[in-house]
């Protein structure tokens, strides 16, 4: 079973430790959509373990555990993102990320700089709209799930997923048009669909 299964086709889990093992992969991919740095995505995970465990007794079963699970990790994307801005601040600049000495093929190289791309887009856009665009495209969950995730009321979800469509759309375009596109056959990711939410 994938954990991009729907909630409902996937059983609740009763113990931390299950709900560890369910939506681990997801806690983790999430994270790093919503700009949570590689060298602090470990941390960031185990964060969100945490607080879930410490408050499982807590979780009222009036939403899907998913839910409840991806309302802690935008809190905790949340923090470690204000964290790393004031450590840049602190820094005059940024090391730069180490590339890897083997050389990729051309498939994998489009992958990655499409996925650069992408990062770099999500990365320019306001941290509400972010999170609405990482829930409901990226994870694909319902309008109603992410207004719940993010504790919005239905109205400012649409609202917020419209106004972040259209940030991410200018974004993207900037990225794409001031990355070097290398041998030129790297093209721009496509827009995202107006069919989950609208």
């Amino acid at each position: 079973m994938t954990d991009a299964d729907d909630a409902a086709s996937v059983p609740e889990c009763d113990t931390p430790e299950k709900a560890f093992e369910q939506y681990f992969t997801m806690v983790w991919r999430s994270l790093r959509r919503l700009g949570v740095q590689e060298s602090a995505l470990d941390d960031a995970v185990q964060d969100v373990f945490l607080v879930l465990h410490r408050r499982w007794a807590d979780f009222a079963h009036q939403s899907s555990l998913r839910t409840w699970i991806y309302g802690i990790l935008l809190r905790v994307a949340s923090d470690h993102t204000r964290r790393a801005r004031r450590e840049r601040a602190r820094w005059s600049g940024e090391l730069p990320e180490l590339e890897s000495p083997v050389e990729a093929p051309d498939s994998l190289y489009q992958q990655r700089e499409a996925g650069e791309l992408l990062r770099v887009a999500l990365a320019g856009l306001e941290e509400n709209e972010r999170q609405m665009l990482v829930l409901v495209e990226l994870e694909e969950r319902s309008v109603v799930d992410a207004a719940e995730a993010l504790q919005i009321n239905l109205n400012t979800a649409y609202s917020r997923l419209r106004r972040a469509r259209v940030s991410f759309e200018r974004a993207l375009r900037v990225a794409s048009e001031s990355k070097p596109r290398g041998d030129g056959s790297l093209e721009a990711l496509p827009p995202l669909s107006e069919s989950n939410g609208e």
